[in-house]
């Protein structure tokens, strides 16, 4: 037998305020259903028509992965594993939309040319990931909506309260806590590499309140605590990956990242005026249709006058506030 991958029920725990039920009683002999019963499992249709097959890239559920780590990572596998079974089950198509997943067209307990049902039991049920016929059967159910990813999933209520079975597979998990790591020590390496002045100019174009002012350690522990959030919660990169972003601005052309942030201290101090449109203005004069316009007319050789006088701005700004 090869790789296996499991999918196990979950464990209830109850009080006597839960009162006895038939769910309490089996609990209390270690079970959650009675023996010899199962649940029957199908691929699951989306909204869309398509099925969720475990196979598909561009799945719905996979663009709702937060996580763009995790959807990156998530999207290989998937690429990877429809192409290996693909290659094992031949001219019959295993596209999001085939016939073959529609197990109502089946002529027989013996027709193959469409998916077989999944009967899931009490305790663990394990699939021979060398077999290709369970392989399938157990991408479909890893990724199904009454199934939840993991049994940490579970417990954090991001799937309902009743759901009964949870996919256990921890090399999946420790992979993603892998690369999320691996990444993040990339990007901490960066920041050490970095001069104090790009590190403020780094983090405040992440949207960190820096200020010249800032003591190094204190910019150092900023960056430090973002990274390992992995995710921005809030501000204009909500939702993107913080270490995508940080590296971004880190491998940045230096004359650029001197152009955002002298940008973004502009318009920190005043100087320039976002509106609602998100045009900026100085005074009642539109002077840049967004930000990354503001920094193209900056770095425009024929606007080194226009650069001079905001240095000069920012500078007597920054003085009226020590």
């Amino acid at each position: 037998m090869g790789k296996l991958g499991k999918i196990s029920t979950i464990k209830r725990e109850y009080s006597i305020a839960d009162g006895q039920t038939i769910d309490s009683s089996l609990a209390q002999v270690n079970r959650t259903m009675f023996p010899g019963t199962g649940v029957f499992k199908y691929p699951y249709k989306e909204m869309d028509n398509k099925y969720r097959t475990g196979l598909d890239s561009s799945a719905s559920y996979i663009k709702r992965i937060q996580d763009p780590l995790e959807r990156k990572l998530e999207m290989e596998r998937v690429d990877d594993l429809k192409k290996r079974l693909q290659e094992s089950f031949g001219e019959i198509d295993l596209g999001p939309r085939s016939s073959f997943w529609n197990y109502g067209l089946a002529t027989s307990t013996d027709d193959y040319s469409h998916v077989r049902p999944a009967k899931l039991m009490d305790g663990d049920n394990m699939f021979d990931l060398s077999v290709p016929l369970q392989e399938l059967t157990f991408s479909w159910l890893r990724v199904h909506p009454t199934i939840a990813t993991s049994y940490q999933a579970w417990e954090r209520g991001e799937f309902p309260a009743d759901t009964r079975f949870y996919v256990a597979d921890d090399d999946i998990e420790s992979a993603v806590m892998f690369k999320k790591k691996q990444s993040i020590n990339k990007a901490i390496i960066k920041f050490n590499a970095m001069t104090p002045e790009k590190q403020r100019k780094v983090a405040r174009l992440l949207g960190l309140p820096v200020t010249d002012n800032s003591k190094e350690e204190v910019v150092y522990n900023m960056i430090d605590n973002l990274l390992k959030q992995t995710e921005f919660k809030s501000g204009n990169y909500r939702g993107f990956s913080t270490v995508e972003i940080f590296s971004r601005f880190a491998d940045m052309n230096e004359k650029l990242l001197y152009m955002k942030d002298l940008a973004k201290q502009a318009i920190a101090h005043s100087i320039y005026r976002v509106k609602p449109g998100g045009s900026i203005y100085e005074g009642e004069f539109e002077v840049a249709k967004d930000e990354d316009d503001l920094v193209k007319f900056l770095i425009d050789e024929d606007h080194q006058e226009d650069l001079l006088i905001l240095e000069s701005k920012l500078k007597t700004k920054k003085i009226a506030l020590v």
